[in-house]
């Protein structure tokens, strides 16, 4: 039976680019799995010029709990170390308040426990798209993140966590959450390039996303009262 790693990717800010260049950096509406790859690689201490093959084998999803909203970054730069006086203008786009679950399963189960026992204790910082852009809770979950069973099957069924009250009224009784899921079916979904085959190189293999619905169950508990979220306020007081 395949497993399957949950993460929690939460924070004020995040960009999922998977189409910028140059001047204009758009953000996806969910992670990309250049990202992901990216966290992960983060946590292991790999750099760019990592070999990637081994994460070929994770089948991903991402459960969207909070869309958050798509906000413009204006920026202006100067390269003053050539002595230039030319302006560089950019827009930067990104999520604000978006909260993910995202998914990763492989038949190694043993494997994706090293993955999470990384993200527990990463080598590098852990940044969602932008090094600015720190997460606002750690990325594994309060309980173990590993579950018995396929990615989509495990999105749906994991319970909702709410952050505050307004949140969790505006749903009634059950959250109707978007979900993205990979599939094999070229037919069956949309072609987006953001699969990494060599970071160092920027080369990205195709692969195809197909969009679900869920209606999970609702946490007893707001996020705010899970210990790890208790601890990382306290991290960022002192």
């Amino acid at each position: 039976m395949p497993t399957t790693l949950l993460l929690q990717l939460a924070g004020p800010m995040q960009s999922w680019g998977f189409r910028s260049r140059f001047d204009n950096r758009d953000t996806g509406l969910e992670p990309t799995r250049s990202g992901v790859i990216g966290l992960l690689c983060a946590a292991l201490g790999r750099g760019r010029n990592t070999d990637l093959s081994e994460f070929e084998r994770l089948h991903m999803g991402v459960r969207v709990d909070a869309p958050g909203r798509v906000a413009l970054d204006y920026h202006t730069a100067q390269p003053v170390w050539r002595g230039s006086t030319a302006t560089t203008v950019s827009n930067r786009y990104y999520l604000a308040d978006a909260r993910f679950l995202v998914g990763l399963q492989a038949e190694d189960a043993v494997w994706l426990g090293s993955l999470e026992a990384a993200l527990r204790n990463p080598v590098w910082s852990l940044f969602l798209g932008r090094k600015s852009f720190a997460p606002s809770l750690p990325l594994h979950l309060e309980t173990p993140g590993l579950r018995e069973g396929q990615v989509e099957t495990v999105l749906k069924t994991e319970a909702w966590r709410w952050l505050s009250q307004t949140e969790r009224d505006a749903v009634g009784t059950s959250p109707r959450l978007r979900l993205v899921l990979e599939t094999d079916k070229p037919r069956e979904g949309v072609a987006t390039s953001d699969a990494p085959r060599d970071f160092a190189r920027r080369r990205y293999g195709v692969r195809y996303l197909r969009t679900d619905f869920c209606q999970p169950p609702i946490a007893r508990h707001p996020l705010a009262e899970e210990p790890r979220y208790k601890d990382a306020r306290h991290e960022v007081s002192q």
